[in-house]
């Protein structure tokens, strides 16, 4: 629920509570509204003046505050994923007294190729017929759902003190080569707009950096149905209050039943890239401290997500394929082979990227287009209509995925356990070792029952960190060899070093020196064909941490909370906010 940016109500953010207070606990429309005639007898008795416009019911609250705007919902074609307007395709007469054909997608997917039969629709039925009292009424067979950007901004502009908020981060001052934050971060530094800095005290409040992320989620229990979200959270808050749930931005919830293709994605990213095209020129948001409003500009700074999500929302190929970062290509699906380091190991051109972008999209057959992605590692996002948005360098290495859920497990799991390098019994005396460390009670433990199947069956990310950083070396140090020692020693160290909430650059420099190092051990003991796309991906974390500060200002940990509590609702519990 979300209100209307053109409201001229300033004690909106009541009605605002109101309704979130309704969604959090699931009270009915008849409870709610007299729960708002309640406010308004009591307001208006403690100040006639101030609140004489305050409303007495839910239907005027939601009158004045204008909710039915607050969501933006397409139809989706199944077979393509093309878009439409469901008032345009659904028409005057939605119900029917038989059940009839529905409107098919009109889609041409190569419209310029020479041959005919190339250039076909899509030809799939996008409406479905619905049994009623009378005959049917038709509705979409998929839907796309956009709640509105500007409601969703308006709204937060309206809760007291969070422009304050926002402005915090100008007050931080750090010395040069430490970074406790975004802020300190390259990238935050030198964000340009016209060759001018973006980001400034002046217009800290209002001009706005977005982190995106894009995931999917299981939304009902005992059923194969994943539901995509793209998220968005405000980099200027306060670290501390960044990641919570009323903080969030919902750019988009993508219809299950399975992933979007890659190629696909840029359906449901067109309208959003819309409405943040209108936000990069900027839009007149009116707030408590400035009721005849405030222009407020946004970019997108930073896309954190896994790496087939990341890839997808960006433009690369596979991570199996190719790095995204630099020029570093798969030999027989494996990224081994330093010694040629200085020929890979710098960032690829954007304006390469660009105009590969470009060629794609103008591909005129599927088969042409998957030798350009083959040849070049691009194809087209719609992203790059952001005349600002840079997708090599904004499109981080999420750290929970790469270092936690890719290389500890695959160390532990798949180099160690499969190879043979330890046993089940070795398993048994690490799990009793495991039993006697006691951990703080905001540490968290790992599960207990270490030998239980293959080993470390179900650990989440957080169990893996606290494994690695607090159990690893005292229940498997001298269970493993000189050569895994060494693995070891230095991945528990650049971890170490990276989840710090404060880092420096000597320390960022020495964990890129640990996570290379793991590399080439790798390498030299086991053979390049085990340097998975995850090693080779975590030599380019230091690199995002000089953009981005600390890896808890990118990593993903709080997306994928965000995904159990929307898990949650569609399961008929309550959605926290």
């Amino acid at each position: 629920m979300c209100a209307d940016s053109d409201v001229e109500f300033s004690e909106s953010w009541i009605l605002i509570w109101i309704f979130k207070y309704q969604s959090r606990f699931r009270h009915s429309e008849v409870s709610i509204s007299s729960l708002i005639g309640f406010f308004s007898q009591v307001l208006k008795d403690a100040d006639p003046k101030r609140f004489a416009n305050f409303p007495s019911s839910s239907y005027s609250a939601k009158k004045l505050l204008r909710i039915d705007k607050a969501t933006k919902t397409y139809a989706v074609c199944p077979k393509c994923n093309n878009l439409y307007k469901i008032g345009e395709i659904l028409g005057q007469n939605e119900q029917v007294t038989e059940a009839l054909p529905g409107l098919k997608c009109s889609r041409v997917e190569f419209p310029k190729h020479p041959m005919k039969k190339y250039r076909e629709v899509c030809g799939e039925e996008l409406l479905k017929n619905i049994p009623v009292n009378n005959g049917y009424i038709k509705r979409p067979r998929i839907v796309f759902s956009m709640p509105d950007l500007k409601t969703q901004i308006f709204t937060m502009y309206q809760r007291p003190n969070f422009e304050q908020n926002l402005a915090k981060w100008a007050n931080q001052h750090v010395n040069g080569d430490i970074l406790a934050d975004i802020y300190d971060g390259e990238v935050w530094k030198t964000f340009k707009s016209d060759d001018t800095l973006f980001f400034t005290p002046e217009l800290a409040d209002s001009n706005l950096g977005i982190m995106i992320n894009l995931d999917w989620f299981q939304p009902f229990d005992q059923t194969i149905y994943s539901t995509g979200v793209i998220y968005g959270v405000i980099c200027n808050l306060p670290r501390e209050i960044r990641f919570r749930q009323e903080n969030m931005l919902i750019l988009g919830l993508l219809p299950g039943l399975h992933e979007v293709h890659a190629d696909n994605i840029n359906h449901f990213l067109s309208p959003i890239v819309m409405e943040l095209l209108e936000f990069w020129t900027g839009v007149i948001i009116k707030t408590p401290n400035n009721p005849t409003g405030k222009t407020v500009r946004m970019a997108i700074i930073c896309c954190s997500s896994d790496i087939p999500a990341a890839r997808k929302l960006c433009g690369h190929i596979s991570a199996l394929a190719a790095c995204h970062r630099c020029y570093k290509r798969a030999n027989n699906g494996n990224f081994g082979n330093f010694d040629d380091m200085t020929d890979w190991f710098k960032p690829r051109d954007l304006e390469d990227f660009r105009q590969n972008a470009i060629a794609w999209r103008n591909c005129k057959t599927k088969d042409e287009r998957n030798q350009h992605v083959s040849n070049n590692l691009v194809r087209w996002t719609e992203l790059l209509r952001l005349p600002y948005f840079n997708p090599i360098r904004h499109c981080v290495v999420d750290p929970m995925h790469n270092l936690f859920l890719g290389i500890a497990s695959w160390i532990v799991k798949r180099l160690w356990i499969d190879g043979g390098k330890i046993s089940k019994d070795d398993l048994k005396i690490m799990e009793k070792r495991a039993e006697v460390i006691k951990l703080p009670a905001d540490m968290g433990r790992i599960p207990n029952k270490i030998s239980t199947g293959e080993g470390f069956s179900g650990f989440t990310a957080d169990q893996w960190k606290t494994f690695i950083l607090v159990y690893s070396t005292p229940i498997m140090w001298d269970l493993l060899s000189v050569n895994d020692r060494e693995i070891l020693g230095n991945f528990v160290r650049a971890c170490s070093l990276l989840v710090c909430r404060i880092i420096n650059t000597n320390e960022i420099n020495e964990a890129h020196n640990r996570l290379l190092k793991i590399g080439q051990l790798i390498e030299e003991h086991y053979g390049e064909n085990l340097i998975t796309p995850n090693i080779h991906l975590s030599v380019h974390i230091a690199e995002c941490c000089r953009d981005y500060g600390p890896i808890y200002s990118f990593w993903c940990y709080s997306f994928e909370q965000m995904n159990g509590i929307l898990g949650k609702y569609f399961n008929n519990e309550c959605l926290g906010f």
